[in-house]
């Protein structure tokens, strides 16, 4: 599969954004048919007592997320149920790979996506144009605006699900957004810092991800956010494969398999990756707000 994504980015010619962009969609549909089989071998052994039921990133596969988070979503919703089927996603790209998408397409689910690109969410709004359940909205979510976004929109304010992805001011917008309590949320943190650090970048309102600062800036710790989480009456009950997105479930939702962890429980191993000691270099000693 891959093999086949390098030959057709050779046959597409010299624009290496769309290369690069292709191989990494073969390399996710690589992912999609590891995940399904996994998915599989789960299910034809669910009554063998091999695999642990507190695992909780085996239960990971992806449709139409990147990174095993369409699995998880479901694998917190079986235990925790839905109330209202509604959905609130805050950074989507085309919207044809984000975390709402499935329960959006295959589950009939009501929902409000915001994404910030121009042309990403002129490509979502084409993408779900006939999906009556789906309102997509071009807007740049900051903490000045992101209630009347809300409102405007028609957007629940007690979701089901809440995802939330913008490389930025993540910890700042989730803050600011008042009578906001989704029963599951989802958002991504920054492994850069590591887990025993609580922090957030600095708040710009129109911060553009790798606009003037190195790559590993933005968003916050997954510490910084599970406190957050908890001054919000949610608890941490894992993240997904590769450290990117945390699930955060909301305390008196919890039951069943899903226990309450902390993010040095589950935080990845990050220091041994290629080039994560230059990332961590290049951020560590930039604006950060410690969050208590």
């Amino acid at each position: 599969m891959a093999k086949i994504g390098k030959s057709l980015s050779r046959l597409l010619g010299n624009d290496e954004d769309d290369a690069k962009r292709l191989q990494q969609r073969f390399a996710r549909l690589e992912q999609r048919q590891l995940y399904l089989m996994n998915m599989l071998q789960r299910t034809m052994y669910a009554e063998s007592g091999i695999a642990s039921p507190e695992a909780f990133q085996t239960h990971a596969f992806s449709l139409h997320s990147k990174r095993g988070e369409d699995g998880l979503l479901l694998h917190v919703l079986k235990e925790i149920g839905a109330k209202s089927r509604t959905f609130v996603e805050i950074g989507i790209q085309d919207g044809r790979e984000c975390n709402t998408a499935n329960l959006a397409l295959n589950f009939g689910w009501r929902g409000v996506m915001m994404e910030a690109g121009l042309e990403y969410a002129a490509a979502a709004k084409d993408y779900y144009s006939n999906a009556r359940n789906v309102t997509v909205k071009q807007a740049f979510a900051s903490r000045e605006n992101i209630n009347v976004l809300l409102d405007e929109t028609g957007a629940d304010r007690k979701p089901d699900v809440f995802s939330l992805d913008i490389d930025g001011n993540d910890y700042w917008v989730w803050d600011a957004m008042k009578d906001f309590e989704p029963r599951l949320a989802v958002v991504e943190y920054n492994y850069t810092l590591g887990p025993q650090r609580s922090a957030t970048i600095a708040y710009e309102a129109d911060f553009r991800y790798r606009s003037k600062f190195p790559r590993g800036y933005h968003g916050a710790t997954l510490l910084a956010l599970t406190r957050l989480a908890k001054r919000r009456g949610m608890a941490l009950v894992g993240v997904s494969d590769f450290g990117h997105n945390a699930f955060f479930v909301r305390r008196d939702c919890l039951r069943g398999a899903l226990r309450e962890v902390t993010p040095s429980d589950v935080h990845p191993k990050v220091e041994e990756r290629p080039g994560y000691a230059e990332r961590f270099a290049a951020v560590a000693g930039l604006d950060w707000v410690e969050i208590e």
